[in-house]
């Protein structure tokens, strides 16, 4: 299983558009047919970040999903034009989740709500170290990812707690270069209750 981390730029005056977008059109044509929505998230910075992760049983998969997706003119027609009109920029992550409510058969989602999501830049090699770490003292953890791509250095963790993570010296001695917490918003969407 992989899950594919999307982060939006907005505008903050073109972001409520996009967002009656993504949960009026965008969802009702994909819902989890072309990719498990695992949950959706803001950032606030004058210009809002929204941040969504779905889950693939792999990425060949997330590859035929996408390209069925991109043959759905309701996608085509309604759903790209207007998230073109509104979105200045877009970054991709595939994450292998290691641990967490959103790791093993890949059928749960994050509960809506506010989190806490720590990016950790590790050594060369270190990763898998670091997150089998994270993922031992931090059990009640939403979700613990190591990077495939971009970089493959890179370490997530998401939660509810806004507390380190671990004493700085203990992270470097994992071999964590780089950490960063960032308090993250529901997003738009509330999936229906299953």
């Amino acid at each position: 299983m992989i899950h594919e981390l999307r982060e939006y730029v907005i505008e903050r005056e073109r972001a409520p558009g996009y967002f009656a977008l993504f949960r009026d059109v965008g969802m009702p044509i994909r819902g989890n047919e072309y990719g498990r929505l695992v949950g959706n998230w803001t950032i606030d910075e004058g210009t809002i970040r929204f941040l969504h992760v779905w889950s693939y049983a792999s990425l060949a998969e997330r590859a035929e999903k996408r390209a069925a997706l991109g043959r759905v003119p309701g996608w085509t027609d309604a759903f790209l034009p207007g998230a073109v009109a509104h979105v200045s920029s877009q970054s991709i992550t595939i994450l292998n989740p290691i641990a967490g409510t959103v790791a093993g058969d890949g059928t749960r989602s994050v509960e809506h709500g506010a989190r806490v999501l720590h990016a950790l830049r590790c050594k060369l090699g270190r990763a898998a170290q670091v997150a089998a770490a994270l993922a031992r003292t931090h059990a009640d953890a939403d979700g613990v990812w190591v990077a495939e791509f971009p970089d493959p250095n890179a370490v997530y963790l998401l939660n509810r707690g806004a507390a380190p993570l671990a004493d700085p010296t203990a992270l470097a001695e994992l071999g964590v270069l780089h950490a960063t917490a960032t308090a993250i918003d529901a997003g738009p969407y509330r999936p229906s209750p299953a």
